[in-house]
């Protein structure tokens, strides 16, 4: 089976930055296969796509600055987000 185009893409195709959410007040960052949320203790976990579907609100890149923005968020962890797209913070 031949292989897609975009296989040979050049430069590779990079991966979709994460989008931004909220849930209960804490933030959220999330991509088609991956959501992580900062809770109160200061420390991103990775949650299930369920629980982002039934629980998490989207937010546009400017609402997610103006609401934790003021906060200081810490970078994500390692873990997060290893398909191609790395956080700026990191």
């Amino acid at each position: 089976m031949p292989l897609p185009k975009v296989a040979f893409h050049n430069p590779p195709l990079r991966a979709r930055p994460p989008s931004y959410g909220y849930d209960d007040g804490f933030a959220v960052r999330f991509t088609d296969d991956e959501v992580w949320a900062c809770y109160a203790d200061g420390k991103w976990r990775e949650i299930s796509l369920t629980e982002a579907v039934c629980k998490c609100g989207e937010l546009t890149e400017h609402a997610y600055l103006e609401q934790f923005g003021h906060r200081h968020l810490p970078p994500l962890p390692d873990a997060a987000f290893c398909s191609g797209w790395r956080s700026p913070l990191i």
